[in-house]
């Protein structure tokens, strides 16, 4: 075991290019059909500052304000945004939509949009822009909240405008999955607080973010990487690597609860790191809130910032509770594991297929495999190396 320790400064080009190539993703989706749709040009909006996804949904949305149709959508591309992306009015009932563009087959079925309260997902086969030929439809339904199908539809547009090199395949599957993950956050129940070990959790992956960025990470790639509270297989995870984060403030064993066999599973080549935090309480280290505070001073940039606040969202974090967070935390040690054939896992690629699922937990104070510290592993994937 090794103790953390901030490390300011030494870029990686290699570590930006393993952060930032990618996602997670899910299942299928399609087709319904409506008519008298008109597509509207935006003019005079162009400026020199780049407007965030929610800046440029509000804009869309208020270009139409005021438009008129029988049936159908009015829509308008998002500003600085890929042309898959525009902003529409569905009639007669008047909800703001996000519409999103595919090349993919006529094999999808209605029966899996997913169906959510407050939202309705559609597909479209109408022509609202050149070289598009399916387009997702989420609308906001009437009398739902504004404010969070707005944070919901920019999630979205940031996810997918990310994922350049995947197949409109694969990007859809990815929207479906960012539509399964906010209906799963509206189904919860709703509190202030989070429950004890939900706090430690969510402290121990904003702990690992922190100690990546301190490491060379760029900002924006280990925050868009950050997906455990979208219920991604892994906390962190990209096209080539996945990290599921662990903490715990125990000092006698470190019991990682794994939750399916797919959990610590590398997929198509891809390496699955296991990143153990021990904690421990004491008045010299940090809140929760204090952390997410230093969090956001980092994630400067307006994109980098409200993907920041929407995966917190996704947590259950809100800044209203922030003074009923009385526990400080400090790290004590990060190890690292490989996921590898040594490394005392149940994973689907090695499992009988007649073991259907399986729910287990580890005592990584037992495993017998040489942790690396964060530097180490990091070096080990050569991201340090020119």
């Amino acid at each position: 075991m090794s103790s953390i320790r901030q490390r300011p400064g030494a870029t990686s080009t290699r570590f930006s290019r393993l952060w930032s190539r990618s996602v997670s993703a899910s299942r299928r989706a399609i087709p319904a059909q409506r008519s008298n749709t008109r597509s509207i040009t935006l003019h005079g909006h162009r400026s020199t500052a780049v407007l965030t996804n929610t800046d440029e949904l509000e804009t869309a949305w208020r270009a139409l304000a005021g438009q008129k149709a029988d049936k159908g959508w009015l829509t308008v591309a998002l500003g600085h945004s890929s042309p898959r992306f525009r902003g529409g009015i569905v009639f007669p009932e008047g909800g703001e939509t996000l519409l999103v563009g595919f090349n993919v087959g006529s094999e999808l079925q209605k029966a899996d949009l997913p169906e959510g309260t407050g939202f309705r997902v559609e597909i479209s086969k109408e022509n609202f822009s050149a070289g598009f030929s399916t387009w997702l439809c989420l609308t906001r339904q009437s009398g739902a909240g504004r404010d969070l199908f707005v944070q919901m539809a920019a999630d979205i547009v940031s996810a997918l405008s990310r994922a350049t090199t995947q197949s409109d395949s694969w990007l859809l599957n990815l929207m479906l999955a960012r539509i399964r993950a906010w209906q799963e956050f509206m189904r919860k129940p709703r509190t202030d607080l989070l429950r004890p070990e939900e706090e430690l959790g969510l402290f121990g992956e904003l702990t690992f973010m922190r100690e990546a960025i301190a490491g060379g990470a760029a900002v924006a790639d280990v925050v868009h990487a950050w997906n455990g509270p979208s219920r991604s297989l892994q906390d962190f995870h990209t096209a080539v690597i996945g990290v599921e984060v662990k903490a715990t403030l125990s000092a006698n064993s470190f019991s990682a609860h794994i939750s399916s066999l797919e959990q610590l599973d590398g997929m198509r080549e891809r390496a699955v790191l296991l990143a153990a935090i021990r904690f421990s309480r004491h008045d010299e280290g940090q809140t929760l809130p204090e952390l997410i505070g230093a969090m956001r001073q980092l994630a400067a940039d307006g994109d980098v910032l409200s993907t920041l606040n929407r995966t917190l969202m996704l947590s259950g974090f809100v800044d209203e509770a922030s003074e009923l967070y009385k526990r400080r935390f400090i790290p004590l040690n990060i190890r690292l594991f490989e996921v590898n054939e040594t490394f005392p896992a149940l994973v689907r690629s090695r499992t009988s297929p007649e073991i259907r699922a399986a729910e287990y937990e580890i005592d990584l104070d037992l495993v017998a495999c040489v942790p690396l510290t964060l530097g180490a592993a990091l070096q080990q994937y050569g991201v340090f190396s020119e």
